[in-house]
């Protein structure tokens, strides 16, 4: 109940006295709780350097609007609030976004009085429940339920201080240490105003006065029986909300007990959102060594992890993993399966967070379950080599009319399209096609299959790129759409028509294909038919964690891919590669479940006795 005259209040002095009082107070005294989480995404190490002595780290910061709150109990003066100019800590942040505040505080009773009552004052708008030492003390008449469950029924203006009687205080305090809690709730988040200012009595002893110090939780909800012990409140320093944090990553060989080497990032935009990418290279490592990470934002250790570098010559069987089409719920499976696996890296060719060059919460949640899911044994971070997908690029999708009609422009193969993955990924040159060497004994080639970089303005490339890879033991090739696929989709005729010529005559040991979300393997192929002494193993295609396609028998006939595959089927699954010393390859694909399902063993040295040439000539068209 509600007992105004029970004693002086603020709301009984002179209305101009009071907002003059006020006013002064909030300028001298306001706490601006622009206060956010660090909330970042990340980190992923990429190969696409020299694997044994170079490392790239990126990781996204993720700002406002995406920014939130800092999930830690602070620190602050009552009252709480914003939009009326009269609060001590202004919960800059709150409007438009959460509609409840959590505060709590100790106070001590040397000897609780017989007979006395307990009286809290409060200014609030809307809505409060307030309890001690883990009871419900009292809740505004305008409140149902509690935390999250809540629900204000009406609006309450906090024109003045209100008084509630609560009778016989010994049923809620004890002598000593005594903790108020109190919850504080807006009737909806775009509400134009929220305050909560309380103090409390026990007898005629003011134990708690206006402006004193609580802790506040704002932003994110407590645990249910939060009230029951006073909150610790963080030490993290606050950060503003618009601005990115002072980035540092700090590397040492694993196990020294060396100092470590600060390396400080470059940052970019994420694309055309809020946020940032940070990219930091490490150099000068050693080959096949382990390293310890921490990732700090500015003295806040965000991550600690370790990698290993290549080794510089293949003297043990090396393990990785081949894939792509991954998605993000849709991957977990897998995700968590390759990580089982314990591979030195993995490759993914394309069509990764599935974004369409707009949606940046999907790269959030993909860089995240990278992160945290493909992971070795040990919390070892396994390295990526990535080719672009149609799938990192704009498309249509979600857009109204006259959007579509504004985005015809991008239709052609330009990076443009493709802002998030290319302000993402440290890329060679910023290129989508690159080179990855493994020293003198593995070599990946990637290509971009016409998403970004028109196919036939990477021949030349391509051609001069295996060229001078002609002793190198095992040689890859790697893009996104197939030459040679299951008939989900037609084939890509330019890849068959520019770089499989090249694949033949440079004899790659297979070339890794994806975009169908099934399985396939190949024959060895050479233009498109069966060839055991000189052809190429085309596998694939792409099904990590999207959603499956069926193959049915009008695909296989259209593309005639009976006559050029050896298996095929819908499962999700992954190509784990094996390299041996003594120049044996083995290839199985693997299901969530890591069941072996298809293998291929193959022992031939392609380019035995090859010489680069001393002059490249175009190559000529052989169908």
């Amino acid at each position: 109940m509600s007992d105004p005259s029970s004693y002086q209040s603020t709301s009984r002095l002179p209305g101009w006295f009071r907002s003059v009082l006020l006013g002064v107070i909030a300028l001298l005294a306001v706490q601006v709780a622009t206060a956010r989480a660090v909330k970042f995404h990340g980190p992923i190490i990429q190969w696409h350097d020299d694997p044994t002595t170079v490392a790239s780290f990126s990781w996204i910061e993720e700002l406002a609007p995406g920014a939130v709150p800092l999930p830690d109990w602070r620190e602050g003066q009552a009252g709480f609030g914003y939009g009326d100019a009269d609060d001590l800590t202004e919960l800059g942040d709150m409007k438009g976004h959460y509609k409840r505040v959590y505060v709590a505080k100790e106070f001590h009773v040397r000897k609780v009085p017989k007979g006395a009552d307990i009286r809290l004052g409060m200014r609030f708008d809307d809505a409060f429940i307030a309890y001690i030492n883990g009871q419900e003390l009292v809740r505004s008449g305008n409140i149902t339920g509690a935390g999250m469950g809540a629900k204000v029924t009406r609006n309450h203006e906090a024109e003045g201080e209100e008084i509630f009687t609560i009778p016989n205080a010994a049923r809620y305090l004890k002598g000593g240490r005594n903790v108020i809690c109190i919850e504080g709730h807006n009737v909806r988040s775009s509400s134009s105003d929220f305050t909560l200012q309380p103090r409390l009595f026990v007898g005629d002893a003011e134990l708690i006065h206006p402006g004193e110090a609580w802790h506040y939780l704002a932003g994110v909800d407590p645990t249910p029986d939060w009230f029951h012990k006073m909150p610790e409140a963080s030490q993290t320093p606050e950060l503003a909300m618009e601005k990115a944090s002072e980035w540092e990553l700090l590397i040492r060989r694993r196990g020294s007990g060396d100092r470590f080497n600060s390396i400080r990032p470059k940052d970019t935009a994420f694309g055309e959102s809020d946020s940032f990418v940070f990219r930091a290279k490490v150099e000068g490592l050693r080959p096949d060594t382990a390293y310890d990470y921490l990732l700090y934002a500015g003295k806040i250790k965000m991550k600690a992890g370790w990698f290993r570098t290549a080794p510089a010559s293949l003297r043990r069987p090396m393990r990785f993993i081949v894939g792509g089409d991954m998605g993000t719920t849709g991957a977990v499976p897998m995700n968590r399966a390759v990580g089982k696996e314990d591979p030195l890296f993995a490759v993914v060719g394309g069509d990764l967070a599935y974004a369409n060059g707009r949606v940046f919460s999907l790269w959030y949640d993909w860089l995240d379950n990278w992160a945290s899911q493909v992971v070795a044994p040990g919390g070892r971070s396994i390295p990526i080599v990535v080719a672009i997908g149609n799938h990192e690029t704009k498309s249509f999708s979600g857009l109204k009319k006259r959007e579509i009609w504004k985005g015809l422009a991008t239709l052609s193969a330009k990076k443009a399209k493709a802002p998030l993955f290319y302000s993402l990924f440290d890329l060679p040159g910023g290129e989508p096609n690159f080179a990855v060497d493994f020293a003198d004994y593995l070599s990946f080639i990637v290509l971009d299959s016409g998403h970004t970089k028109k196919v036939s303005s990477q021949t030349g490339w391509l051609e001069r790129q295996l060229n001078k890879r002609v002793s190198v033991k095992n040689l890859y090739a790697l893009y996104h759409d197939p030459a040679w696929g299951a008939g989900i989709k037609g084939n890509n005729h330019d890849v068959q028509e520019q770089w499989c010529p090249l694949f033949e005559k440079y004899q790659v040991d297979a070339v890794f294909e994806n975009d169908h979300h099934v399985y396939k393997r190949s024959h060895p192929l050479t233009g498109g038919h069966r060839d055991e002494e000189r052809g190429i193993f085309y596998l694939g295609d792409g099904a990590w964690g999207a959603e499956l396609r069926p193959i049915t028998d009008r695909m296989l006939s259209r593309s005639g891919a009976r006559n050029y595959l050896v298996k095929w089927r819908s499962v999700h699954h992954v190509y784990r590669v094996t390299l041996g010393p003594d120049g044996s390859r083995k290839y199985e694909a693997i299901d969530t479940g890591r069941s072996v399902f298809d293998s291929l063993k193959d022992s031939k040295y392609r380019r035995a006795g090859m010489k680069p040439d001393t002059l490249i000539l175009p190559f000529q068209k052989t169908r």
